[in-house]
């Protein structure tokens, strides 16, 4: 079964709309080509790669025109060696045709680019400028190269990797070379390890 999906994958690939390609495999599947209503059922552990990113899951749904959307569920992954970037979840649905990924489950992420690690319970990540929206109790863990770990908490994480820069809000803080900064909105620029606060602040810092 799974060498007839790969050759049916094949055939298909001739047409379609995304520059991008894509193979998958799977322990068993099911396929409905009926046309409008293209399907493929991927489980028992299955694989599938565009381009760079390989995504793991116990069950894979391939659907839409094109095989646009990419549904995940049960020990998800998504590995992107190029990108520097890992994420392992329950759940994940990825939008091939506006590059973009939906997490609305516990999620762990590590950027071995950036040297930034994160948790939380929703992600938005929009591949076309590396932006990243965290969500719903999240705590991001940045690496300094002379004064340790930068612990950023909040409900939401603007997180853009092309600019290495953070805004949080709702709850915020920043904890880092034994000084503790709280407000409405946090902006760090990752580069210079600058820290900005808006709102009403607080903070304690350790002359």
């Amino acid at each position: 079964m799974r060498r007839f999906i790969i050759i049916m994958l094949m055939l298909f690939s001739a047409s379609f709309l995304f520059s991008d390609s894509i193979t998958f495999s799977g322990g068993t599947s099911s396929v409905i080509l009926r046309n409008g209503r293209e399907n493929v059922v991927l489980s028992e552990g299955a694989d599938v790669t565009v381009e760079s990113m390989n995504i793991h899951a116990d069950t894979i749904t391939l659907s839409g025109d094109d095989w646009r959307y990419v549904s995940c569920s049960g020990s998800a992954s998504v590995i992107d060696e190029s990108r520097g970037i890992s994420i392992s979840t329950s759940s994940i649905w990825y939008d091939r045709e506006n590059e973009r990924i939906l997490i609305s489950s516990w999620y762990e992420i590590n950027d071995t680019e950036n040297e930034v690690a994160a948790t939380g319970a929703a992600l938005e990540y929009n591949l076309s400028d590396e932006k990243l929206q965290l969500d719903k109790d999240v705590t991001l863990l940045k690496n300094t190269e002379e004064n340790g770990i930068m612990r950023c908490s909040a409900e939401s994480v603007i997180f853009s990797r092309n600019d290495n820069t953070l805004q949080l809000r709702g709850s915020a803080s920043v904890d880092w070379d034994g000084d503790r900064y709280e407000a409405e909105v946090i902006s760090v620029d990752l580069d210079t390890d600058s820290i900005s606060l808006d709102g009403r602040i607080r903070g304690t810092i350790n002359g």
